[in-house]
Parts: C-alpha cells; sequence; structure tokens
C-alpha cells in the first residue's frame, strides 16, 4: 500500500511541513495590499500632476517616495523616530500595568464591574487631545508628558479587551479546574489567562496604533523638542518643505502598519490554538 495514503492529514503539520493554504492566503491578503498601496499611490500622482493645489503645498507621490526613502537613512529622522518609539513603548507599558488586573477584577466580578463601568466610560470619552495643555502645565513639554498622554489613551483598550476577554472564558473550563481543586491563582494562571490572551493581544494591538496616534499629534500640539511630531513642526515652519512633511507622515503610517504587524504575528505564534477569528 502506498505510504502517502496511509499518512494522516495532520502529519505535515507536526513533522513542520509549511501549511500550504495558510502561507497562499499569506501571499494573497500581501498581493492585495501591495495593489491596493500601489492604486492610492498612483491616484494620489495623478492628483497631483493636475495641480489644482501648488505643487510646493502638495508634491505628488513621485517626490515624496523618494524623499522618504532618504530619511529612512537620514540619523537625524531616526533619532525621532526613536524619541516617538520611546514615549509610545513607555506609555503602552504602564498602561498595561494598569489596565490589565483592572481588567481581570472587573471581568471576573459583575459587581466591581456594574460599579465602576460608568466611571470609566465617563473618563474614555475625554479625548487624550483635550488634557495636553493641563499636562503640559504639570508635566511640561518632555517625554512625561508624552508618556502620560499615551497612557490615557491607551489604557481603555487594553482595559476593556481584557474585561471581555475574561468574561467570555468558558464557564465549563473553569468550573471543571474548581472541581479538580486547582488552586485559584493556578486557575486564573492556566485557565483564565490563556483563554483571554487572545482578545488582550488584540488590545494591544489597538493600543499601539492608537497611542503612535496620539503621541505625534501631542508633539506636534505642544512644539516638543523631539520625535517624529517635531520633525514635522520643523519642516513646516523652516520654509515648510511640503516634500519632507508628506515624507514624514507616510514613514510615521509605515511605523504604525509595522507595529501592527508585529503583534499580528506574535498573536499568530502565542495563541495559534485559537480559532475565532480564523477564516
Amino acid at each position: 500500500m502506498n505510504a502517502l495514503a496511509t499518512t494522516p492529514r495532520g502529519a505535515a503539520r507536526r513533522t513542520g511541513a509549511p501549511d500550504r493554504p495558510k502561507a497562499a492566503r499569506a501571499l494573497i491578503a500581501l498581493a492585495r495590499g501591495v495593489a491596493g498601496a500601489g492604486l492610492v499611490t498612483l491616484a494620489f500622482e495623478g492628483f497631483a500632476r493636475l495641480e489644482l493645489v501648488d505643487p510646493k503645498l502638495f508634491p505628488p507621490a513621485s517626490v515624496i517616495l523618494p524623499k522618504a526613502l532618504t530619511l529612512l537613512v537620514d540619523p537625524a529622522f531616526l533619532r525621532e523616530v526613536a524619541a516617538t518609539l520611546t514615549a509610545l513603548v513607555s506609555g503602552v507599558g504602564v498602561a498595561a500595568v494598569i489596565a490589565v488586573p483592572l481588567g481581570v477584577i472587573l471581568g471576573s466580578y459583575r459587581l466591581a464591574a456594574t460599579a465602576f463601568t460608568p466611571i470609566i466610560d465617563s473618563l474614555r470619552s475625554v479625548p487624550g487631545i483635550a488634557i495636553i495643555p493641563l499636562l503640559v502645565l504639570i508635566l511640561g513639554q518632555g517625554l512625561e508628558m508624552k508618556v502620560t498622554v499615551v497612557v490615557f489613551v491607551t489604557v481603555w483598550p487594553l482595559l476593556f479587551n481584557t474585561m471581555y476577554g475574561v468574561q467570555a472564558v468558558d464557564r465549563v473550563a473553569i468550573e471543571t479546574a474548581h472541581s479538580f481543586r486547582v488552586p485559584t491563582l493556578m486557575r486564573w494562571r492556566r485557565v483564565v489567562l490563556p483563554s483571554a490572551l487572545p482578545l488582550m493581544l488584540t488590545g494591544l494591538r489597538l493600543a499601539l496604533s492608537t497611542g503612535l496616534t496620539v503621541a505625534i499629534a501631542a508633539e506636534i500640539a505642544v512644539g516638543s523638542h523631539e520625535g517624529v511630531g517635531y520633525f514635522i513642526l520643523r519642516a513646516s515652519y523652516a520654509g515648510f518643505h511640503a516634500d519632507v512633511v508628506f515624507a514624514a507622515v507616510v514613514l510615521a503610517g509605515v511605523l504604525g502598519y509595522g507595529l501592527n504587524m508585529l503583534v499580528t504575528a506574535a498573536t499568530e505564534r502565542l495563541v495559534a490554538w485559537d480559532t475565532r477569528g480564523a477564516s
């Protein structure tokens, strides 16, 4: 009998062979993304070439993209990127320390959730940009201010995704662990947190994208002396180099996309068992 005919379907996966359908889906998604970006670039180029807006203020993509490639190897710009990333990572880290334990508590105890949800909903309705003037008065224009505003806007997606993840844990699994007299801390560590991890990572992905936007906006709003926002603001004031401004904005978008892909890759590796988002 042919040996291949008796090989279990899952043998290729267990022996480390590539998952062809998954790889094909990834390539198709990449091709679609590249095609979409190409179409947007061509549309931008065509609109700019019509010169309905002064080319000095609205340069074409053929001018912006080479400038973006130049900035990628510019040490001065890379230092500003590092400054923004420092504020972003620090803020999201502090937000996670606050949000994850609180989300676990609110997700585990309905009474606590009922008591604190109105307060949380009121606070998260406040735009992060609105508190920047107050933070500048208290903390100045430096790193502390940027970290604080990033914490304020990123704590909410982390908190709610952790809370919803805990609430969505299979009650049968919890009751089974309880019936086997698994200690409470171990039950949370082995059952609750792993089950909630997919949604928690989704919250992290949302927090990174939101935090990056707010960090750059804060740098522009207060005239910070470092960061991508400062770089954009300086290029705007120094004779308004529109190509530099647009190139920096494009690279900020690429940075956000890269962070999103990084968390997505980590999610696929850490919670590969989760099939709720599988197509």
